[in-house]
């Protein structure tokens, strides 16, 4: 179990540590380009016209709060049911937005459904969950009725943008017409998607269910506070979502903190 979680763990991180390097300068990367490369999309111009990193860092950065805060806590505790939720939340809002970003061939086609790499990256700590056993004892614990209400309210905002973010991901060529194509606007898609599950996730309790409502309220606050104080970076909200995000975050943490332990010490 544990060398699932650890494996889980390193493949899980690759893609999302690696945009996270990019966004804040640490590494750079050239994308490749040719003469005969078709005009620049709309998408690949609106992302030109927005250069700052500052939203996608935080995009990239909660991702990876999201997914391997729970990955690490089984690796720590391989039968945290909390934990086993929660990665399998993160896994399922990776895999959804994996086949609505395809496989661009960066001139404005497809070269398959799914990018099969990225499959592979996400079979380990899919894996790492399952044997977890994260339906066991559904049901033994009461729902969280505020963090559920808290995630289905922002189910349709979240999916709605989510999916604009892949989109963006999916339509945006040629590489060098855009300076966020290394699955920037990826990120974001499953960020969008994975803070809404992993909330959720966590609204069914389970020993550690606290880890993943409080990633899930300090990124939506962190997306918040980046997008007031960088409205121009790429990937920005309007203010109006911006401050609602901010609002919800603040929810969510209380919503996670106020709850009592249960009378058998379990929280």
């Amino acid at each position: 179990m544990r060398v699932l979680a650890g494996l889980g763990l390193v493949t899980y991180s690759l893609l999302f540590a690696f945009v996270a390097a990019e966004t804040s300068g640490i590494v750079t990367s050239s994308p490749v380009g040719s003469p005969d490369d078709p005009l620049p999309s709309p998408e690949a111009l609106a992302g030109a016209a927005a250069p700052g990193e500052a939203v996608h860092l935080v995009g990239a950065l909660g991702v990876l709060a999201l997914g391997a805060s729970g990955l690490i806590a089984l690796l720590l505790g391989p039968h945290r049911l909390g934990a086993s939720r929660q990665v399998l939340a993160a896994v399922l809002a990776f895999l959804v937005a994996v086949p609505i970003v395809g496989n661009p061939d960066n001139v404005g086609g497809q070269a398959g459904a799914v990018d099969p790499v990225l499959l592979v990256l996400g079979v380990p700590p899919l894996l790492a969950a399952l044997v977890a056993g994260p339906f066991r004892a559904v049901g033994s614990d009461p729902l969280r009725p505020l963090p559920l209400i808290l995630a289905a309210v922002a189910i349709p905002i979240a999916a709605s943008w989510g999916v604009g973010q892949a989109l963006n991901q999916r339509n945006t060529f040629p590489p060098t017409a855009d300076p966020h194509h290394q699955a920037h606007w990826q990120a974001m898609a499953v960020f969008a998607f994975a803070v809404v599950l992993v909330l959720a996730a966590a609204a069914f309790a389970g020993s550690g269910w606290r880890l993943g409502a409080t990633m899930a309220g300090m990124c939506a606050m962190a997306f918040g506070v980046t997008t007031i104080v960088a409205p121009t970076a790429a990937s920005a909200a309007e203010p109006i979502w911006a401050v609602a995000a901010l609002v919800w975050g603040v929810a969510v943490l209380y919503a996670a903190w106020s709850d009592k332990p249960r009378a058998d010490g379990r929280r």
